[in-house]
């Protein structure tokens, strides 16, 4: 699939922050179902292909750089997530950190997109316009994100190529 932007220069420059959540986006249930046919059991670290050449193809060609939401964050630090996005197919370098936990700081209801919302104020804060995506199968709070957030669906996650089309759109 071969990505085009407006701003080839500009891309080339900035980073894309890319927020992503694991199970619905990159650990399909399509992806569950051909490991349980082909091998007769499932594993939640093998991730979909498909999707994670599409998050490859994303984070070079933009300069991306990856900060998980997921809450895989609560039972990997982050070097374990590094290593499982590497054993995946995606060099762990990409993924450079995870957004707050903040459902632990907070006496009041939290979700993803206050958390999302955080990590965009502690370090994108100095740009202009933050260059940003959020891929993840639920709306926690991510639709007031507009159309910075690419809602996936579960059984494909992103291996749908119009979500990749939609990013190449935005940006």
């Amino acid at each position: 699939m071969e990505l085009h932007d407006r701003n080839s220069e500009n891309n080339s420059n900035r980073k894309l922050t890319v927020f992503v959540d694991i199970d619905g986006v990159l650990n399909t249930e399509d992806h569950l179902r051909r490991q349980k046919k082909q091998t007769g059991r499932t594993t939640s670290r093998d991730w979909c292909p498909i999707a994670m050449a599409h998050l490859k193809l994303v984070v070079e060609y933009y300069n991306g750089q990856i900060v998980v939401t997921s809450t895989w964050r609560y039972d990997h630090s982050l070097r374990q997530l590094k290593a499982l996005f590497e054993e995946n197919g995606v060099p762990g370098d990409f993924v450079v950190d995870v957004t707050p936990s903040l459902i632990y700081e907070s006496s009041g209801k939290v979700n993803r997109g206050d958390e999302i919302r955080q990590w965009i104020a502690e370090h994108l804060y100095s740009e202009e316009i933050p260059r940003y995506v959020i891929l993840d199968d639920i709306d926690e709070g991510l639709s007031q994100f507009g159309e910075r957030f690419i809602q996936c669906d579960p059984q494909v996650g992103f291996a749908d190529k119009a979500k990749v089309k939609k990013i190449a759109a935005l940006i």
